[in-house]
């Protein structure tokens, strides 16, 4: 888990780097950035969710697996490929893959640290630590004059390696399986790590609650205004990492180096509001915890779209950044105790978050454009600023039904 937390990073991080540069490549205006953005994926998000009905029988173990090595080897023709149309499609195929490779993943870590905030917020620090090796090196090398082409084959690489790591150690390695199986605060459907990955263990009632409509089991769990907020705060926290890069090099004219060291900066701030600031949100309900965050991605997303200045853009991109990263640890934390089928209900959010970031990339891109960059960022501030209003005003049931995201001792 904490191998494919990491290499998810490394894509992502690379991604927002070299975004700049694949538009060039490809002549994609921003609308159509956006609109090819809301293709992929909206079916990364489609996948998700059928990939979670999928684990339920094939175990998350082996399907991470699976998704590792499918996704190395499309990584490899996406970066070979040149005619727009391929690069579309196989940009496709990657966010298929890789909504497979984030439902099994966060299905894992959600159940393992269940009822346990602060550890799950620490872990999802993983991601931002892989993002930030990645721009870096996207970076580095691009301003040696390495094309963009070569970067991901490296991706691909460890993606391999990892994979077959995975495949490798077998679901029965799974640390601390079957003490986990016997916690108290464990959901009823699912009650351990060892059940994401042995379905022959699942009982009779988790076996007739894997069926159904998921929404209706959503809707019956108390998570729908939940999963409406997971969506809408998507479209933030995916838009920072493609459109706030872009915008500083692209529209700010700061050279390679200083995008990259600004988004950089940005995961640092994640990576450590994540981390060791856990502790900290731990002690926050959750829709305070939400209110804060989305109040901090507002004010710097403000900041990056308002300021003439790329120093002080950069600090605005930090700021969205950080405040960015508290939105999906945060909630799905609270899916893990609220769930009362946790791997259904993980893959029904992932393609909820899969939702948001496709209803925000085709209008960032527009709005940015019809009226300028500017207020392509403004629309990503507006929706994050939306989540801190309907998380703060919303029902209190909806969010802590459970109680607080109090932090619970760890063994």
């Amino acid at each position: 888990m904490v191998a494919s937390f990491v290499t998810f990073g490394l894509f992502w991080g690379s991604w927002a780097v070299m975004v700049f540069d694949i538009q060039r490549t490809f002549a994609l205006s921003d609308a159509g950035l956006g609109v090819l953005l809301a293709v992929a994926i909206a079916l990364a998000g489609a996948s998700s969710a059928v990939m979670a009905h999928l684990a339920n029988r094939v175990g998350a173990h082996r399907l991470l697996w699976m998704a590792l090595l499918a996704w190395a080897g499309l990584l490899i023709v996406l970066s070979a490929v040149h005619q727009k149309w391929a690069f579309v499609g196989s940009l496709v195929l990657v966010e298929i893959a890789g909504g497979s490779i984030d439902t099994a993943m966060n299905a894992e870590a959600t159940q393992r640290f269940s009822g346990k905030p602060s550890a799950l917020l620490r872990f999802h620090a993983l991601f931002n630590c892989g993002a930030i090796v990645g721009a870096a090196a996207a970076g580095v090398l691009l301003h040696a004059g390495v094309s963009w082409r070569w970067i991901w084959p490296g991706v691909a690489a460890v993606a391999l390696a990892v994979g077959l790591w995975t495949l490798s150690l077998g679901p029965e390695s799974a640390p601390d399986a079957q003490s986990a199986s016997a916690a108290p605060s464990a959901p009823a459907a699912l009650s351990a790590p060892a059940a994401l990955s042995a379905p022959a263990a699942l009982s009779s009632s988790a076996r007739v609650a894997a069926g159904g409509n998921p929404v209706r089991r959503i809707r019956r769990d108390g998570l729908l205004l939940l999963l409406a907020i997971f969506a809408l705060a998507e479209v933030t926290e995916g838009g920072v990492d493609t459109w706030g890069v872009l915008y500083l090099r692209n529209h700010l004219a700061t050279g390679v180096l200083l995008g990259a060291g600004a988004y950089i900066v940005g995961q640092l701030v994640a990576a450590t509001t994540r981390s060791a600031g856990s502790s900290v949100l731990g002690r926050l309900s959750a829709r305070h915890a939400l209110f804060v965050g989305g109040c901090v991605a507002a004010g710097g997303i403000l900041l990056e779209s308002l300021s003439p200045l790329s120093g002080l853009a950069a600090l605005g991109l930090a700021l969205g950044a950080g405040g960015a990263s508290l939105f999906w640890p945060l909630i799905m934390s609270n899916v893990s105790r609220l769930a009362s089928q946790v791997v259904s209900a993980v893959g029904t959010f992932t393609a909820a978050g899969y939702i948001g970031w496709v209803a925000g990339a085709p209008v960032v891109g527009w709005v940015s454009q019809a009226f300028g960059p500017q207020h392509g960022l403004q629309v990503l501030a507006m929706a994050a600023l939306a989540v801190a209003v309907v998380a703060l005003l919303g029902r209190r049931e909806a969010h802590e039904r459970v109680g607080r995201t109090s932090v619970v001792p760890e063994p």
